[in-house]
């Protein structure tokens, strides 16, 4: 046994002597073609199997340890190319995790009325004019009498009526684009006006048992809903059940709807208050003549940015109102304006946008047609700008529950919520300036207070609050780490080839001198 380890080592050393030899040559001037160096680099390398290829006695040999050096090697590329074809797709995990807090941010709580603006108001509208002009030229215009309404959406039904649609329908659909095509092109203050105040539609609001005031509600514009609403103190709550959340009185004012309102009731949109609401996408309808309750429990998704699947992105709020991208849905709608803009030379009138761009005349079928074929357009390619899913977003998942009201006593004339200075649409300039002119309804008010079965018919009672303190958190995270990749191509690498770290330099020095003496053309024969 002894014998064979010395003759081992004696060989090991004979070997390493030729090698040293070899290397001495070269240091001394002599010069070898490209096979010989190569001969000298695999008899040297570390690789086992590439160092038995140029050890082997035989040809047999050779071969039998090619042939392992090549399967292992196609192994190995199979395998990590696998692993790299995974791992450049940039793969999540969804961790869950429910959190029982003892406190929780109440969400802000955005109503809009269905019904845009006042019916008396539509005649001013239909002339062009606005609030200003309206009040000082004819300060109560005189109220439309109310047909049938059709349920129909809001802008394709009303530019693309079948063949075989009634009279009514025609009617309801040259109506609609007529007041709608001068509304669209209002100014902001007047849509403001002409749609319902704050103390119109809210007439009595408490949180958590205590009672709100007019500043706890911020002022939305919704082109399709008019004015909107939203309370959003940004406080917290520490219990659940109606008697720790939103209460809101709320009058529909059904004795003031125009005559192409499409149903009857309230918007209601529940969000985080960090979002602007979109009502016409998020919202649910509550009915006239109910008390809604609405039970809460929040959800939140944590998305990774690029280069992992999601690409979300944190928007920043901008300043300016017409070009923000400050959500997704305003991203999107600014994406969508300017693809109407490129391709019909106008906007669709029923998104928010700049006053000054063109926008599209409802009853030009040809614009209509050409809007239609953006949006198929769009639907079928995808957006042409980058709106990806914002990085931290909440949710909330409703239980809705409604029960009929009965006759209580309500103070209709006033709001609970106190006066606030609104100058944009202040009446009493115009009346001091309008002798005679004295302020009527087109309902009387002693009339709607007198009736009980109107007031039932137009109010509507929502209770908001949370049915748990639970907060269920969706967050990604990536499936692997930058130490795993090199973890996994490290342990590939080592199982098929033996390879380590130093192995791996050990190749790159070579190929660095064997493209060195290639370029040097340092090829002679050898004697």
């Amino acid at each position: 046994m002894m014998e064979c380890e010395i003759d081992s080592k004696n060989e090991r050393r004979r070997f390493k002597e030729e090698n040293a030899s070899r290397d001495l040559e070269i240091s001394n001037g002599r010069k070898w073609n490209c096979h010989s160096f190569c001969n000298i680099l695999s008899g040297n390398s570390s690789v086992q199997a590439v160092s038995r290829v140029a050890q082997a006695e035989t040809k047999s040999r050779k071969i039998f340890w090619l042939a392992v050096f090549l399967v292992c090697l196609c192994g190995c590329t199979y395998q990590v190319n696998s692993f790299l074809s995974i791992f450049f797709q940039y793969p999540v995990l969804i961790d869950v995790e429910v959190k029982n807090n003892e406190i929780l941010k109440f969400p802000a709580v955005t109503v809009c009325n269905l019904n845009r603006m006042k019916r008396s108001y539509v005649r001013c509208v239909n002339a062009n004019k606005s609030w200003s002009e309206c009040m000082s030229v004819q300060l109560y215009p005189i109220s439309f009498k109310r047909n049938r309404v059709i349920f129909l959406t809001e802008r394709k039904l009303m530019t693309s009526i079948s063949k075989t649609a009634t009279q009514l329908q025609k009617e309801y659909k040259l109506k609609s684009q007529v007041f709608l095509n001068h509304y669209t092109n209002l100014d902001e203050i007047s849509r403001k006006c002409y749609g319902y105040s704050l103390h119109e539609l809210v007439k009595h609001c408490t949180f958590n048992s205590a009672a709100c005031v007019a500043s706890d509600f911020s002022y939305f514009q919704s082109k399709q809903y008019g004015n909107c609403f939203t309370f959003n103190k940004k406080t917290e709550v520490n219990k659940i059940g109606p008697d720790f959340g939103l209460e809101l009185d709320l009058d529909v004012q059904l004795n003031t709807y125009m005559d192409i309102s499409q149903n009857a009731g309230l918007r209601i949109v529940i969000h985080d208050s960090d979002e602007d609401p979109n009502p016409a996408e998020d919202g649910i309808n509550i009915s006239p003549g109910y008390e809604t309750q609405i039970s809460l429990t929040k959800t939140s998704s944590q998305r990774l940015p690029a280069p992992y699947r999601d690409r979300c992105k944190i928007y920043q709020i901008a300043n300016d109102s017409y070009h923000r991208d400050d959500s997704q849905f305003n991203c999107i709608r600014q994406c969508m304006q300017q693809t109407n803009l490129e391709m019909c030379g106008c906007i669709n009138p029923f998104l928010p946008t700049n006053p000054q761009v063109n926008r599209c005349n409802l009853k030009n079928t040809t614009q209509m047609f050409c809007l239609d074929g953006v949006l198929e357009y769009l639907s079928e390619y995808g957006l042409p700008c980058e709106c990806p899913l914002p990085c931290m977003s909440s949710s909330y998942d409703l239980r809705i529950s409604t029960s009929s009201l009965q006759s209580t006593r309500i103070n209709w004339s006033n709001s609970s919520l106190g006066q606030t200075d609104d100058t944009d649409c202040d009446v009493s300039s115009f009346v001091d300036f309008v002798p005679g002119v004295r302020r009527r309804s087109t309902v009387s008010r002693g009339k709607r207070n007198s009736d009980t079965s109107a007031k039932l018919e137009s109010r509507a009672k929502l209770k908001v609050f949370y049915g748990s303190l639970d907060h269920t958190i969706y967050a990604q995270r990536a499936m692997f780490s930058d130490s795993e990749l090199y973890g996994h191509l490290g342990g590939h690498l080592g199982l098929w080839l033996g390879l380590s770290l130093i192995a791996v330099f050990e190749c790159a020095e070579y190929l660095l001198l064997l493209s060195n003496l290639i370029l040097k053309k340092r090829v002679l024969p050898i004697n």
